[in-house]
């Protein structure tokens, strides 16, 4: 999907009647005239620069009709008469056009590679919201679990999802495969999933196999006698549930055995190994969601600013992703005749940087040449700041200790 594509569907879904009459918590809502109507509330929602609130809603009025800005704390009343369903609609809009099989998609030998990961997020220390999502951590602080079906080669969240603090990452990965086999089925038999060593379990080895997904997920040294007694190398086992998977075991440079389990049998052990490791692309796409898209700084303290907030963002991270490709392009383009070491592709932080002062200005603009233009100038700017892509680097990981989010900080919504 193209850029002016998207911000196409995105303003469907944002003008839509039915978009309105989903979301908001009364009839009456949203009918007289108000100061910022529902779809420029939406509009607003999806700006992802940095400043205040307040500071924000003056440019918006000003570059958007004009007229007397509203207060913080008349959008703040505003938002609460709806819930974050337009933001989740426009989520599935957007990937149920992209993989509708209207366009080339990155694959690997033909499938789709899908990773799985949950992880857990801060959320502002109000009581109202330990009692909805539960807390994590000796100090009893607010966290929301989110778990993502994400698209490791093409950079697209399919099925991301916002729950409790005690989520079970094996069932919201049930609901992932469930999702895509009701949703995109086409997509679902020519997909792997990837999965980290928390995943496997005789209950989901056995929901893939019925759901006919490959799969290649990494298991603890004790998952099951089966797997923990299979030779080094290359072997087939059987488990206590009947159902047959091909186990992988090596050695990594540090000592450690890595056993992997795949049901992918007609395909070379050291291939498996490689498959496995573009696993990675789900760790990248929470460090954009947090440290890039700012996730963790909410804009506001109640549990349906969560949603909203939680659902942009996720709209937004899509959306980072097609004007990602579309500024690879640009760059492929000026150096296809230039003799370099790396590949290059357009710095994922300059892109949001850039989309901060101009994504808000073209979604909203009604005049077909002028949005043409904005965007062209979006990746033309972000096309000429770019970093070389260097494969098969590794780093020690570094834990860092628990820190404290301050919620203080305004978030870009």
């Amino acid at each position: 999907m193209k850029s002016l594509n998207l911000l196409g569907r995105l303003r469907t879904v944002i003008n839509s009647e039915e978009t309105l009459d989903g979301a908001r918590f009364r009839e009456e809502a949203f009918t007289r005239k108000r100061g910022m109507p529902f779809p420029h509330a939406l509009h607003f929602m999806l700006d992802m620069r940095t400043t205040t609130i307040q500071t924000r809603l003056n440019a918006f009025f000003k570059h958007n009709g004009g007229g007397e800005p509203i207060s913080q704390q008349a959008f703040s009343k505003l938002r609460s008469n709806f819930d974050h369903s337009p933001f989740e609609k426009m989520v599935r809009d957007i990937v149920c056009e992209e993989y509708s099989g209207k366009y080339h998609l990155p694959t690997w030998n033909g499938y789709h590679l899908f990773g799985v990961d949950g992880s857990y997020t801060q959320l502002p220390r109000e009581e109202e919201l330990r009692w909805e999502f539960g807390v994590r951590g000796a100090d009893a602080c607010p966290m929301a679990g989110v778990s993502v079906l994400y698209d490791v080669l093409h950079g697209w969240a399919l099925d991301p999802v916002i729950t409790h603090a005690y989520m079970n990452e094996r069932t919201q990965c049930e609901r992932h495969i469930d999702f895509l086999c009701r949703e995109l089925p086409d997509i679902a038999k020519k997909s792997i999933l990837l999965g980290d060593r928390g995943y496997p379990s005789m209950a989901l080895f056995r929901k893939l196999e019925t759901s006919g997904m490959k799969f290649v997920t990494r298991c603890k040294s004790n998952f099951a006698k089966a797997v923990s007694g299979a030779p080094m190398g290359d072997s087939l086992v059987s488990l206590k549930n009947g159902v047959s998977v091909r186990i992988v075991k090596f050695e990594l440079i540090n000592g450690d055995i890595e056993t992997l389990a795949t049901n992918l049998l007609d395909i070379s052990m050291d291939d498996i190994i490689q498959l496995y490791t573009l696993r990675w692309g789900v760790e990248t796409m929470y460090s954009n969601l947090k440290e890039k898209l700012s996730v963790e700084k909410f804009s506001g303290k109640t549990a349906n600013s969560i949603r909203q907030d939680f659902w942009a963002s996720m709209v937004l991270l899509n959306s980072v992703a097609v004007f990602q490709h579309e500024a690879n392009e640009a760059v492929a383009e000026r150096q296809k005749d230039k003799s370099l070491k790396h590949r290059n592709r357009a710095r994922t932080s300059t892109l949001v940087v850039t989309l901060r002062d101009r994504f808000i200005f073209a979604s909203l603009s009604g005049n077909a040449e002028l949005t043409k233009k904005e965007v062209i100038n979006v990746v033309r700017t972000v096309a000429r700041d770019t970093s070389p892509v260097r494969t098969g680097r590794s780093y020690p990981r570094n834990f860092k200790p628990f820190f404290k989010v301050n919620h203080n900080l305004k978030s870009r919504l």
